[in-house]
């Protein structure tokens, strides 16, 4: 990747190949497989993939820390799928505004979470991307305070 590119910039480059554009869904293993192969060629040296639930925040090192926390992140679900609604750009953000829908292992039943995911820039490089469970959080964290989002949403 090119040194200094802008969140606008990683956006279209990422698009060039890869389904992250709103209306666009992914399954868990084609999101895992999508990540992975930007961040291989797009991520900072110190890159760091954080997990943000109400219960817990985790951080995992390196692309490889993606796969683990992603892999984590998913095993409860007998499916789980992303539905991308929205891409905010900001200077040294991009914020994916989502849907996670899932099918529990147990008990089969289909739960549905608005949530969203921040990729910090550093040096036109992915320094950090945020999964966040819990969509308000997410863009409070990116910065945005948006009173016309409904909570949740």
């Amino acid at each position: 990747m090119e040194e200094g590119l802008s969140a606008a910039q990683l956006n279209e480059l990422i698009n060039q190949d890869g389904p992250f554009s709103p209306g666009s869904t992914l399954a868990g293993d084609e999101m895992l497989e999508a990540v992975t192969e930007i961040l291989r060629h797009n991520a900072h040296p110190e890159y760091v993939t954080v997990m943000v639930s109400e219960a817990v925040t985790q951080d995992y090192a390196g692309v490889e820390g993606f796969a683990e926390a992603w892999s984590e992140w998913t095993s409860p679900y007998e499916s789980f799928r992303v539905v991308l609604e929205e891409v905010i750009l900001l200077d040294d953000k991009l914020v994916f505004v989502v849907r996670q829908i899932a099918t529990t292992r147990h008990s089969s039943v289909e739960v549905e979470s608005p949530s969203a995911a921040v990729w910090w820039l550093e040096d036109g490089q992915i320094r950090q991307a945020a999964f966040y469970l819990d969509r308000q959080a997410g863009l409070k964290a990116a910065g945005i305070a948006s009173p016309d989002r409904p909570p949740g949403d």
